[in-house]
């Protein structure tokens, strides 16, 4: 038996299966006995385009000393854009935004903020309970690449598994497929995670044309194609990734975050 709390009151349904896909911290989630996952902070402002950005162009700025992740900004309109970055809880992302801003001459118009699923290790989707299973799909599994932290075809995909295991269809291809795109993933986070500027510099310029031609040719969430064909064409980038990914410290396990981010102090 499910009991759904609404504004209409309370309904109770018999069903052998329920899906969660309720976010980062979903309900259904816990309800069935899955552990709250680790999350990281999102913040973005809503900014005007200045002269000589193009609107059909995305950007990315690599700030180590702020973030072990990026600022973005990403065009909307042809006159404005989301200006953001994806912090951790040692520093307050939204005044890290907000010095970005005064530094590189962008006003915001509003503010949006969130907390992202941190992948660390996958989460099995599927759990009885009583006499029904319980499934988990996108933000609620913490099928998110992050890499980049980002989870909307990641999330598809593992719709796609839970509603093969609901059908009887080939769900455990699906999910054994997503869980290696999303563990590439997180070998290419603990690569760059504890990356300085000098690592960036020293990637910028082994990535030629050859190499980003190749990169063009496939989205980041085809990972395992991208890097065959970087590394295929630049081997000396394979070289590199696979000293620092050595070298560096392990990608950080974050303690889980109780409460939603907050875009204010």
């Amino acid at each position: 038996t499910v009991t759904i709390r609404s504004e209409d009151g309370v309904t109770e349904t018999n069903t052998r299966n329920v899906v969660g896909a309720d976010g980062a911290f979903s309900r259904v989630a816990k309800s069935a006995g899955w552990p709250q996952q680790p999350t990281v902070p999102l913040v973005q402002a809503v900014v005007d385009l200045p002269r000589g950005i193009a609107p059909e162009t995305s950007y990315v700025w690599f700030r180590p000393e702020d973030t072990p992740y990026f600022y973005w900004l990403i065009p909307e309109t042809p006159t404005r854009g989301a200006l953001g970055i994806i912090g951790d809880d040692t520093r307050n992302p939204r005044r890290l935004l907000d010095g970005f801003m005064e530094d590189k001459g962008f006003t915001p118009h509003e503010y949006q903020g969130a907390r992202i699923p941190l992948y660390t290790q996958w989460i099995p989707v599927r759990r009885k309970v009583g006499g029904g299973t319980v499934y988990l799909a996108g933000d609620a599994a913490g099928q998110v690449k992050v890499s980049t932290v980002g989870g909307l075809v990641t999330g598809f995909r593992g719709a796609t598994g839970v509603a093969c295991a609901i059908a009887g269809g080939p769900a455990r291809r699906e999910l054994r497929t997503l869980r290696r795109e999303l563990d590439l993933h997180l070998l290419i986070r603990k690569t760059l995670h504890h990356f300085r500027h000098e690592d960036y510099s020293s990637l910028l310029e082994v990535i030629d044309d050859t190499a980003a031609t190749s990169i063009g040719h496939h989205d980041r969430d085809q990972a395992a194609r991208v890097l065959w064909k970087v590394f295929t064409a630049r081997p000396r980038l394979a070289r590199m990734m696979f000293r620092s990914y050595r070298q560096r410290k392990s990608f950080p396990r974050y303690e889980p975050q109780p409460a939603p981010a907050m875009v204010g102090d």
